[in-house]
């Protein structure tokens, strides 16, 4: 009987732990940016229990602390037709054989025909490269850890520095952003976002 009652106790604080950690958002980087004072130095979280696949949670600004805002992580676009985000260059909401684009002078993203037969490759030159792979890109500097990818600065298919993110042991992939969310360099109202396409940006 108390052995029951010790398994029953157990496992309602593992299913308990469990719910309590999906709700704790977590900041990536504890350095202070001084050069966002609208922001009061406050910086996009990894949170996937408030926001969606794709999307970081990002501060509002005012000064009270309630007016962070769910939007689309770098190298990522919003679509409207599905309130989603998705990383740009890839199918994402399109039909087989497209890929989502957002062109200069545009807002709203479109879905266009992917010369490569396969998702998640670009092509240049004549030959398809996948995106992120590290030994067969056309990148000039493979030694230096660049691959084929999306800068989050521009949108444009350019080679990048991939990011490398080590695991410790008390670390859970469910805390730690990807590194495709480009954290680091994220910002609120960036081209693409949610936020700029539904014209609540000031």
């Amino acid at each position: 009987m108390i052995s029951l009652r010790l398994l029953l106790i157990c496992a309602l604080l593992a299913l308990f732990g469990k719910v309590a950690r999906a709700q704790i958002a977590f900041v990536e980087d504890q350095d202070i940016d001084k050069k966002k004072a609208n922001l009061a130095g406050r910086k996009p979280l990894f949170s996937p229990a408030r926001c969606p696949k794709h999307q970081l949670l990002y501060p509002g600004d005012q000064q009270n602390q309630n007016d962070w805002v769910c939007d689309c992580a770098p190298a990522t676009l919003y679509y409207p037709d599905t309130d989603a985000c998705y990383p740009a260059y890839r199918q994402g909401p399109c039909e087989t054989g497209q890929m989502l684009v957002l062109y200069k002078e545009r807002i709203i993203p479109e879905c266009v025909k992917n010369p490569c037969p396969k998702d998640n490759h670009f092509l240049i030159r004549d030959t398809c490269y996948e995106f992120g792979h590290s030994t067969e890109n056309p990148c000039p500097n493979k030694e230096a850890t660049y691959v084929l990818g999306v800068n989050p600065m521009n949108l444009m298919v350019d080679c990048v520095k991939l990011s490398v993110q080590l695991e410790t042991r008390i670390s859970d992939n469910e805390e730690v952003a990807p590194p495709e969310y480009h954290i680091d360099l994220a910002e609120k109202c960036s081209r693409g976002s949610r936020l700029l396409v539904q014209g609540k940006c000031g």
